[in-house]
Order: structure tokens, then sequence, then C-alpha cells
């Protein structure tokens, strides 16, 4: 039979799992909550390119939305088009350009 050590070390494990299940579930509600905010500053053509995206990128998809809504809540935006769609894609890949570090060998 276990003894006190032990049990207190596994009731503390559990709570470490419920905790970080509920951090989890909290986060995939934002998510959420980001993404049908977003979805409704977008046209029906941005809507397919986003959910194209999603599929390929998760984390570009939610960076994405994350900057629509953001937009949106601002007042720059009242509904966005598949091209301004693919500006702000544009900026977060040339971002992401910047970012990076190329290393050149020369011979």
């Amino acid at each position: 039979m276990p003894d006190e050590d032990e049990l207190e070390n596994l009731r503390e494990q559990k709570r470490e799992e419920m905790q970080e299940q509920d951090r989890e579930e909290e986060e995939k509600k934002q998510r959420e909550q980001i993404s049908k905010m977003a979805s409704k500053y977008l046209t029906n053509e941005a809507q397919s390119r986003l959910a194209n995206i999603k599929a390929a990128d998760p984390d570009k998809a939610s960076a994405v939305e994350t900057q629509i809504t953001k937009l949106g809540r601002a007042g720059q935006i009242s509904e966005m088009t598949d091209s301004q769609l693919k500006d702000i894609l544009k900026s977060l890949q040339n971002e992401k350009d910047k970012n990076q570090t190329n290393i050149k060998f020369r011979r």
C-alpha cells in the first residue's frame, strides 16, 4: 500500500494535469473566439482562402486571424477582401523573411 508521500505526489501530479487541461481548454476557446470574430470581417473569398491556410499552416492562420481581429476592433476595417488578406499574408511573410538569418558560403 502506498505511503502518504506517494499519495501526496500522485495528488499533486493529478492537480497539475488538470490545470494543464484547463489551460489548454481556455486557449482553445480563445482561438475559437478570435477565429469567429475574424470571420465576421472577411468576405466569402477571403474566408475560403483563410480556411485553406488553416488546413496547411494553422499557426499562420492563427496569426492572420489575430491581426484581422485587431484591425476590426480598432475600426480600421469593416470588411476584408481577398486582396487585402493577401496583403496581410505578404506582410507576414516579409516579416518572417527579415527574422530569418541567411548564411552564405563563398568559395
